[in-house]
């Protein structure tokens, strides 16, 4: 594990024992922001008894608004809606005709956010706790492109391409996360891992992500 993200755990373990915890003892429903930073992991198109590497890993980010409702004995239920924003590249060392003619384009989208998981608050004591959710999470792209740099390209087919002519702007992942509550705030560490086929083709692709989030409850 890279020494700097260790440092951030321990770091974030150890405030949990000296703040208080706010997982949702108030039996009631919280209402709070959250913004994620996100490492975009898009993987292989997989065809029969085959899979391609197409694209390079990228970033982006969402921010919106969470729900956190009270089921009773520390399981809460988590809505949200957040804007997402999400960028990653063609891997360019392929050397199909087609993907030359399109080589190293940066793909990006950006659209609506809809999480709906379900949670447990682990409590290890009064002043230390864990959260562990998941559940289904819903992608709308309002937009986005594939851009084209290459000035030769550009000329005969000019800066973009359709995306929306290769891929589906409905996406549906899974996500799965730990949570550690401090005060009015949550650090999460969580991953999203794709269930819908994006490509309108044969062969198939699916996105993943794993991103750290910061969530803020209202009292």
């Amino acid at each position: 594990m890279n020494r700097k993200l260790k440092i951030l755990l321990i770091g974030t373990i150890l405030c949990c024992f000296n703040l208080n915890l706010i997982a949702n003892d108030y039996n009631k429903v919280l209402w709070g922001l959250k913004a994620t930073v996100d490492v975009e992991i898009p993987g292989k198109w997989r065809g029969e008894n085959t899979s391609v590497t197409m694209y390079k890993p990228g970033a982006g980010f969402t921010i919106g608004g969470v729900s956190n409702i009270y089921l009773g004995k520390n399981f809460y239920f988590e809505p949200g809606v957040s804007f997402f924003y999400s960028q990653y590249r063609c891997d360019y060392s392929i050397g199909t005709d087609l993907v030359n003619m399109i080589k190293n384009p940066k793909i990006y989208k950006l659209g609506i956010e809809v999480p709906l998981v379900f949670g447990y608050t682990i409590d290890f004591s009064e002043k230390f706790g864990m959260d562990v959710f998941t559940g289904p999470q819903l992608r709308y792209a309002l937009g986005g492109e594939m851009v084209i740099k290459d000035q030769e390209i550009k000329e005969e087919f000019g800066s973009t391409v359709d995306l929306w002519e290769i891929q589906r702007r409905v996406d549906c992942s899974w996500k799965i996360g730990i949570g550690f509550p401090m005060n009015q705030f949550t650090l999460s560490f969580e991953a999203d891992l794709g269930i819908t086929n994006l490509l309108k083709h044969e062969i198939s692709f699916r996105e993943n992500r794993i991103g750290l989030g910061l969530s803020y409850y209202f009292k």
